[in-house]
């Protein structure tokens, strides 16, 4: 019988400016920003959690190349000592991009496109399937990039481990469940948390661990 193979997937320890947003809402996307010292510890911590659990069999680790997600897949390797094999980052597994918004905060870019505040057509981009700011991408779009490199990755053998951002996480766990767009805005991704999911016979996935299931 062939054993059955996992998805590990982590979104990056705590940023810079993950701190700055609990404040105000920087639209940070693709720039790059390191990990606070407590992102440093989160994905310490994650790394020891990956090698207590006896059922995977890791193999191979892939990151986004932003900085935080890298360095976030470094700490943990460090943690989970020799046995995996560190591919090359894939810039299909960066965080969404916010186009025009990158770097801003929202009264920065509202003052540019008010209308991405105050018209229904464009407002409420963050929260949505099919919308983005300005010259950003759309979950949609995120969603179109990302999946085909875990597929392709996963039929390969052994346990993959990706860490990566928020929106791709959630994006890739929505093609892998068949989630409607509606269901896949709803997920949260925490930090620095090990999800895991089973792939069974016929390209089904079972969520094991490290996740609510808030789509359900």
């Amino acid at each position: 019988m062939t054993a059955m193979k996992h998805l590990v997937m982590v979104r990056h320890g705590e940023s810079q400016l993950n701190v700055v947003n609990k404040e105000k809402r920087v639209y940070c996307g693709q720039i790059d920003t390191h990990l606070t010292d407590f992102g440093r510890t989160q994905a310490g911590e994650a790394g020891r959690r990956l090698k207590s659990l006896a059922y995977l069999q890791l193999r191979r680790a892939v990151a986004s190349p932003l900085q935080r997600a890298h360095e976030t897949l470094s700490l943990m390797l460090a943690e989970h000592g020799d046995g995996l094999f560190q591919l090359p980052h894939h810039p299909e597994l960066m965080e969404r991009s916010h186009g025009e918004f990158e770097g801003l905060s929202d009264d920065e870019a509202f003052a540019r496109f008010p209308h991405y505040r105050d018209d229904p057509a464009f407002a409420e981009f963050m929260n949505t399937y099919d919308r983005c700011a300005p010259g950003g991408e759309t979950l949609a779009m995120v969603s179109a990039r990302a999946w085909p490199v875990i597929s392709r990755l996963m039929q390969e053998d052994g346990d993959l481990l990706v860490v990566s951002h928020y929106n791709t996480i959630r994006c890739v766990i929505g093609q892998a469940f068949g989630l409607s767009p509606q269901q896949i805005v709803q997920i949260s991704i925490p930090n620095a948390v090990p999800i895991v999911l089973r792939l069974q016979q016929g390209e089904r996935y079972e969520l094991v661990e490290g996740l609510e299931a808030s789509w359900r």
